[in-house]
């Protein structure tokens, strides 16, 4: 142990579960962590700022895919060879 203290708490880690909940879009998920950080006396500032830092991490997928749409839809013909591929599921997309 490095000695440095421990500050994930329950409340800590039900902030965590309300950004993940958020995260992935989960509505039963934040709904059930709300009622237990409230249960455990975190307040709504609280897990306002914790939906809020979950929400600003989310845009910044969604952000660069805009900006590749963008890139590809308005500059005219784009190299596709550095294209990576994906895993979405559709046949000949990757």
């Amino acid at each position: 142990m490095s000695g440095s203290p421990k500050i994930m708490s329950e409340p800590v880690k039900e902030l965590v579960a309300i950004g993940a909940a958020m995260a992935s879009n989960c509505e039963p998920c934040f709904r059930y962590h709300y009622d237990l950080a409230r249960s455990l006396g975190v307040s709504k500032e609280d897990m306002r700022e914790a939906v809020d830092v979950a929400l600003a991490v989310k845009a910044a997928p969604h952000r660069k895919v805009v900006e590749t749409a963008d890139r590809y839809l308005t500059d005219g013909p784009v190299s596709t060879a550095e294209n990576p591929g994906c895993s979405c599921g559709m046949s000949g997309c990757c």
